[in-house]
Protein backbone atom coordinates (compact mmCIF):
# COMPACT_ATOMS: atom_id res chain seq x y z
CA UNK A 1 0.00 0.00 0.00
CA UNK A 2 1.32 3.46 -0.92
CA UNK A 3 1.47 5.66 2.17
CA UNK A 4 0.57 9.34 1.94
CA UNK A 5 -0.25 10.06 5.58
CA UNK A 6 1.85 10.60 8.68
CA UNK A 7 1.43 10.14 12.42
CA UNK A 8 -0.78 12.87 13.82
CA UNK A 9 -2.92 13.35 10.71
CA UNK A 10 -6.62 13.89 11.31
CA UNK A 11 -9.07 11.25 10.11
CA UNK A 12 -12.84 11.32 9.67
CA UNK A 13 -14.82 8.08 9.94
CA UNK A 14 -18.20 7.52 8.28
CA UNK A 15 -20.11 4.40 9.35
CA UNK A 16 -20.83 2.07 6.40
CA UNK A 17 -21.30 -1.47 7.79
CA UNK A 18 -22.56 -2.79 11.13
CA UNK A 19 -21.29 -6.26 12.02
CA UNK A 20 -24.37 -6.77 14.22
CA UNK A 21 -26.83 -5.37 11.65
CA UNK A 22 -27.58 -2.37 13.82
CA UNK A 23 -28.58 1.02 12.47
CA UNK A 24 -25.67 2.92 10.98
CA UNK A 25 -24.48 5.93 12.92
CA UNK A 26 -25.52 9.25 11.38
CA UNK A 27 -22.46 11.03 12.77
CA UNK A 28 -19.10 11.66 11.14
CA UNK A 29 -16.45 10.96 13.78
CA UNK A 30 -13.09 12.69 14.06
CA UNK A 31 -10.01 10.74 15.07
CA UNK A 32 -6.22 10.94 14.81
CA UNK A 33 -3.59 8.57 13.46
CA UNK A 34 -1.37 7.38 16.33
CA UNK A 35 0.64 4.62 14.66
CA UNK A 36 0.83 2.44 11.55
CA UNK A 37 2.41 -0.97 11.05
CA UNK A 38 3.49 -0.11 7.47
CA UNK A 39 1.25 -2.89 6.15
CA UNK A 40 -2.49 -2.61 6.76
CA UNK A 41 -3.22 -1.80 10.40
CA UNK A 42 -3.58 1.75 11.74
CA UNK A 43 -3.84 2.68 15.39
CA UNK A 44 -6.35 5.51 15.88
CA UNK A 45 -7.59 7.47 18.84
CA UNK A 46 -11.12 6.55 19.82
CA UNK A 47 -13.34 9.39 18.56
CA UNK A 48 -14.92 11.92 20.90
CA UNK A 49 -18.34 13.26 19.93
CA UNK A 50 -20.15 15.98 21.85
CA UNK A 51 -17.68 15.58 24.71
CA UNK A 52 -18.10 11.80 25.01
CA UNK A 53 -15.78 8.98 23.97
CA UNK A 54 -17.49 6.83 21.34
CA UNK A 55 -16.37 3.16 21.63
CA UNK A 56 -16.75 1.98 18.03
CA UNK A 57 -17.82 -1.65 17.74
CA UNK A 58 -15.26 -4.20 16.62
CA UNK A 59 -16.18 -5.66 13.24
CA UNK A 60 -17.90 -2.47 12.06
CA UNK A 61 -16.62 -0.86 8.87
CA UNK A 62 -16.07 2.81 8.10
CA UNK A 63 -15.01 5.03 5.28
CA UNK A 64 -11.82 6.73 6.42
CA UNK A 65 -10.89 10.16 5.11
CA UNK A 66 -7.27 11.17 5.82
CA UNK A 67 -6.45 14.87 5.92
CA UNK A 68 -2.80 15.05 4.83
CA UNK A 69 -0.36 17.71 3.72
CA UNK A 70 -0.73 16.47 0.13
CA UNK A 71 -4.52 16.46 0.14
CA UNK A 72 -7.47 14.26 1.05
CA UNK A 73 -7.21 10.47 0.81
CA UNK A 74 -9.81 7.88 1.62
CA UNK A 75 -10.20 4.12 1.99
CA UNK A 76 -12.38 1.55 3.74
CA UNK A 77 -11.44 0.18 7.15
CA UNK A 78 -12.67 -2.29 9.78
CA UNK A 79 -12.31 -1.91 13.56
CA UNK A 80 -10.49 -5.06 14.69
CA UNK A 81 -9.50 -4.19 18.26
CA UNK A 82 -10.14 -1.55 20.88
CA UNK A 83 -8.23 -1.05 24.13
CA UNK A 84 -6.78 1.36 26.67
CA UNK A 85 -3.17 2.43 26.21
CA UNK A 86 -1.46 4.90 28.54
CA UNK A 87 -4.86 6.07 29.80
CA UNK A 88 -6.03 6.70 26.24
CA UNK A 89 -8.81 4.81 24.47
CA UNK A 90 -7.52 3.61 21.10
CA UNK A 91 -8.48 1.16 18.37
CA UNK A 92 -6.78 -0.82 15.65
CA UNK A 93 -8.32 -0.41 12.21
CA UNK A 94 -7.54 -2.78 9.34
CA UNK A 95 -7.41 -0.89 6.03
CA UNK A 96 -9.49 -2.84 3.52
CA UNK A 97 -8.79 -0.90 0.34
CA UNK A 98 -6.06 1.17 -1.27
CA UNK A 99 -5.83 4.85 -0.44
CA UNK A 100 -7.37 6.99 -3.16
CA UNK A 101 -6.84 10.70 -3.44
CA UNK A 102 -9.84 12.97 -3.70
CA UNK A 103 -9.73 14.77 -7.02
CA UNK A 104 -12.21 17.57 -7.45
CA UNK A 105 -13.92 15.69 -10.27
CA UNK A 106 -14.19 12.65 -7.99
CA UNK A 107 -16.33 14.32 -5.33
CA UNK A 108 -19.65 12.56 -5.08
CA UNK A 109 -22.44 14.77 -6.40
CA UNK A 110 -25.62 14.68 -4.37
CA UNK A 111 -28.87 15.31 -6.24
CA UNK A 112 -30.88 17.69 -4.10
CA UNK A 113 -33.38 20.52 -3.99
CA UNK A 114 -31.97 23.19 -1.69
CA UNK A 115 -32.84 26.87 -1.80
CA UNK A 116 -29.80 29.14 -2.03
CA UNK A 117 -28.84 32.75 -2.58
CA UNK A 118 -26.15 34.07 -4.91
CA UNK A 119 -24.72 37.37 -6.04
CA UNK A 120 -22.23 38.49 -8.68
CA UNK A 121 -18.89 39.76 -7.39
CA UNK A 122 -17.32 42.89 -8.87
CA UNK A 123 -13.74 42.92 -10.15
CA UNK A 124 -12.68 45.04 -7.18
CA UNK A 125 -14.25 42.66 -4.68
CA UNK A 126 -12.65 39.67 -6.43
CA UNK A 127 -9.24 41.38 -6.21
CA UNK A 128 -9.61 42.13 -2.48
CA UNK A 129 -10.91 38.65 -1.67
CA UNK A 130 -8.01 37.06 -3.56
CA UNK A 131 -5.45 39.15 -1.67
CA UNK A 132 -7.01 38.18 1.66
CA UNK A 133 -7.31 34.51 0.69
CA UNK A 134 -3.64 34.40 -0.38
CA UNK A 135 -2.57 36.45 2.66
CA UNK A 136 -1.01 39.12 0.41
CA UNK A 137 -1.42 42.01 2.83
CA UNK A 138 1.28 44.37 4.09
CA UNK A 139 0.06 44.72 7.66
CA UNK A 140 -2.77 43.84 10.06
CA UNK A 141 -4.05 47.38 9.52
CA UNK A 142 -4.32 46.85 5.76
CA UNK A 143 -6.05 43.53 6.32
CA UNK A 144 -8.60 45.23 8.57
CA UNK A 145 -9.16 47.93 5.94
CA UNK A 146 -9.86 45.29 3.31
CA UNK A 147 -12.43 43.58 5.54
CA UNK A 148 -14.10 46.93 6.22
CA UNK A 149 -14.27 47.60 2.47
CA UNK A 150 -15.95 44.25 1.92
CA UNK A 151 -18.44 44.97 4.70
CA UNK A 152 -19.45 48.25 3.04
CA UNK A 153 -20.23 46.65 -0.31
CA UNK A 154 -23.95 46.54 -1.04
CA UNK A 155 -24.93 42.89 -1.39
CA UNK A 156 -27.75 42.34 -3.85
CA UNK A 157 -28.65 38.69 -3.35
CA UNK A 158 -30.76 36.73 -5.82
CA UNK A 159 -32.62 33.44 -5.32
CA UNK A 160 -31.71 30.09 -6.81
CA UNK A 161 -32.25 26.39 -6.21
CA UNK A 162 -29.41 23.89 -5.95
CA UNK A 163 -29.93 20.76 -8.07
CA UNK A 164 -26.77 18.99 -6.99
CA UNK A 165 -23.91 19.68 -4.63
CA UNK A 166 -20.47 18.21 -4.01
CA UNK A 167 -17.17 19.03 -2.38
CA UNK A 168 -16.00 20.53 -5.68
CA UNK A 169 -18.91 22.57 -6.96
CA UNK A 170 -22.62 23.21 -7.34
CA UNK A 171 -25.31 23.05 -10.03
CA UNK A 172 -28.28 25.35 -9.51
CA UNK A 173 -31.25 26.91 -11.28
CA UNK A 174 -31.98 30.63 -11.43
CA UNK A 175 -33.99 33.10 -13.52
CA UNK A 176 -31.11 34.95 -15.19
CA UNK A 177 -28.37 34.14 -17.65
CA UNK A 178 -24.84 34.28 -16.24
CA UNK A 179 -21.85 34.61 -18.59
CA UNK A 180 -19.13 31.96 -18.43
CA UNK A 181 -16.39 32.93 -15.99
CA UNK A 182 -18.68 35.03 -13.80
CA UNK A 183 -17.57 34.84 -10.18
CA UNK A 184 -20.32 34.40 -7.60
CA UNK A 185 -20.69 34.37 -3.87
CA UNK A 186 -23.14 31.60 -2.95
CA UNK A 187 -24.87 31.02 0.38
CA UNK A 188 -26.47 27.63 1.04
CA UNK A 189 -28.27 26.61 4.28
CA UNK A 190 -27.55 22.89 4.80
CA UNK A 191 -30.12 20.98 6.82
CA UNK A 192 -28.25 18.66 9.20
CA UNK A 193 -29.96 16.46 11.75
CA UNK A 194 -28.83 18.83 14.52
CA UNK A 195 -29.92 21.99 12.73
CA UNK A 196 -29.26 24.34 9.83
CA UNK A 197 -25.61 25.17 9.01
CA UNK A 198 -25.13 28.06 6.55
CA UNK A 199 -22.20 27.68 4.14
CA UNK A 200 -20.74 30.49 2.01
CA UNK A 201 -18.29 30.01 -0.84
CA UNK A 202 -17.05 31.61 -4.05
CA UNK A 203 -17.71 29.83 -7.35
CA UNK A 204 -16.89 30.44 -11.02
CA UNK A 205 -19.56 29.78 -13.65
CA UNK A 206 -18.50 26.91 -15.93
CA UNK A 207 -21.71 26.65 -17.97
CA UNK A 208 -25.11 28.29 -18.32
CA UNK A 209 -27.96 26.69 -20.23
CA UNK A 210 -31.65 27.34 -20.74
CA UNK A 211 -33.79 24.74 -19.08
CA UNK A 212 -35.80 22.87 -21.70
CA UNK A 213 -39.18 24.52 -22.39
CA UNK A 214 -38.48 27.10 -19.65
CA UNK A 215 -36.77 30.01 -21.41
CA UNK A 216 -36.80 32.26 -18.34
CA UNK A 217 -34.90 29.73 -16.20
CA UNK A 218 -31.26 28.77 -16.48
CA UNK A 219 -29.11 25.94 -15.19
CA UNK A 220 -25.75 27.08 -13.84
CA UNK A 221 -22.75 24.85 -13.18
CA UNK A 222 -20.07 26.33 -10.97
CA UNK A 223 -16.78 25.19 -9.46
CA UNK A 224 -15.48 26.34 -6.09
CA UNK A 225 -12.59 28.77 -6.36
CA UNK A 226 -12.69 30.28 -2.87
CA UNK A 227 -13.74 27.93 -0.12
CA UNK A 228 -12.09 27.18 3.21
CA UNK A 229 -11.20 23.64 4.22
CA UNK A 230 -13.78 23.93 7.00
CA UNK A 231 -16.59 24.91 4.62
CA UNK A 232 -15.67 22.12 2.19
CA UNK A 233 -15.63 19.59 5.04
CA UNK A 234 -19.12 20.74 6.08
CA UNK A 235 -20.41 20.18 2.53
CA UNK A 236 -18.80 16.74 2.29
CA UNK A 237 -20.22 15.83 5.69
CA UNK A 238 -23.68 16.98 4.57
CA UNK A 239 -23.43 14.85 1.40
CA UNK A 240 -22.45 11.78 3.44
CA UNK A 241 -25.20 12.37 6.00
CA UNK A 242 -27.84 12.83 3.31
CA UNK A 243 -26.64 9.70 1.50
CA UNK A 244 -27.03 7.64 4.67
CA UNK A 245 -30.46 9.13 5.36
CA UNK A 246 -31.68 8.14 1.91
CA UNK A 247 -30.19 4.66 2.17
CA UNK A 248 -32.03 4.07 5.45
CA UNK A 249 -35.32 5.09 3.81
CA UNK A 250 -34.72 2.60 1.01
Amino acid sequence: MDIFFKIGDRIELTHTVSALNRALSKNVYSSQLLDFDDVRTAKLSMPIHEGKIIPLETGDEYQLCFYTQSGLYRCRGRVVKRYNENNMYVMDVLLLSELRKFQRRQYYRLDCVVELKYRILSEEEIRIRKMLYERRVDSPEQEQQFYELLDRIVKDWEDGTAADLSGGGVRFHCNRELPLGTVLEVSVPLDFQNGIVPVNFTARVLSCQNLENMHTFFEIRGEFIGITDTEREIIIQYVFEEQRRRMRKE
